[in-house]
């Protein structure tokens, strides 16, 4: 249980952050302007998505960290300004944020969850959505068990983007999404046990502000011992009573922010939604868990049997 808990630790804050990296470079993505990439550390989900983006854009690309103090990142922070880059991406909150404060640059974010909370996004700062495409999660979801009709998910306040795309791709599938709103992690566990007998599963969103590793795991064991299917944002908890879960696709990230810097080219802005959406998500199926639900791994899904 300890070493469960301190997995699960850090996955709340990289649990969205995971994926592979497709080995397919664009080149002519975007126009020859030099871009600098800014890494909150170097962390694979941080630096691998750097190094997939700078390994599909055709022009100069320098890699900064942005320091782990606060001394560094205001030095950091005072080179991206004085530079003569007027395209940043800004990878992980804490370069995110930094970069914030720069004025005549364009900025585009990845790998930040809380967005809206911290007040990215402005006319010159977009970005592009750190969770996996909740339409593959939805499709893939479907495809194992037919009958699911309705599923709920507990977060924090805000996150409305999220959740209108959310809903609308789950109702593309006939799935009715319900979101209950919750403020601490003992509320999400409450709440979760109140509303599980109108539900058929649970959609974890990997909000550490309502969760936490005790949590998570109490959700899970309620969740085997109700009968409720549940879609992970890890794999890792398949092993713990998950049904399926959903990572995001580091090639896939690199192109969305490829995308948005193609879209801003020749502009002092960056045009579009505060959130670039992204489009694949990686599953993996807990093959324990198909068999207690009685449940078959359609040909699609076949290379994501997850059995421990």
């Amino acid at each position: 249980q300890c070493g469960f808990a301190l997995r699960i630790a850090a996955l709340l804050t990289m649990a969205l952050l995971t994926g592979c990296i497709s080995p397919a470079p664009d080149k002519t993505a975007v126009t020859a302007e030099p871009m600098t990439i800014v890494v909150s550390s170097d962390a694979p989900a941080f630096s691998l998505v750097a190094r997939e983006i700078a390994s599909r854009y055709p022009a100069r690309t320098e890699i900064w960290p942005i320091g782990d103090s606060d001394a560094a990142r205001a030095r950091t922070l005072k080179r991206l300004q004085a530079s003569d880059v007027r395209l940043v991406v800004a990878i992980g909150l804490p370069a995110a944020l930094a970069a914030r404060n720069l004025t005549g640059k364009r900025v585009i974010f990845c790998q930040v969850f809380h967005y809206e909370d911290n007040d990215l996004v402005t006319p010159w700062m977009k970005g592009v959505s750190a969770m996996p495409a909740p339409g593959e999660q939805f499709r893939a979801w479907k495809s194992l068990a037919p009958d699911l009709r309705r599923v709920a998910v507990l977060t924090g306040p805000g996150l409305q983007g999220l959740m209108q795309e959310s809903r609308a791709a789950a109702g593309a599938h006939r799935i009715d999404l319900v979101h209950v709103p919750v403020r601490s992690d003992k509320e999400t566990l409450f709440a979760y046990k109140r509303i599980a007998s109108q539900v058929q599963g649970l959609w974890l969103v990997p909000d550490n502000r309502v969760l936490s590793s005790e949590t998570i795991r109490e959700l899970l064991a309620h969740s085997v011992k109700e009968g409720k299917q549940v879609a992970a944002p890890s794999q890792e908890l398949l092993a713990f009573g998950a049904l399926l879960s959903a990572s995001s696709d580091y090639g896939d990230i690199a192109g969305r922010v490829l995308a948005r810097a193609r879209q801003s080219r020749g502009r002092n802005d960056v045009p579009g939604p505060a959130l670039e959406p992204l489009q694949r998500a990686q599953i993996n199926v807990s093959a324990r868990m198909l068999e207690q639900f009685n449940l078959r791994l359609p040909p699609a899904l076949q290379g994501g049997l997850y059995a421990p």
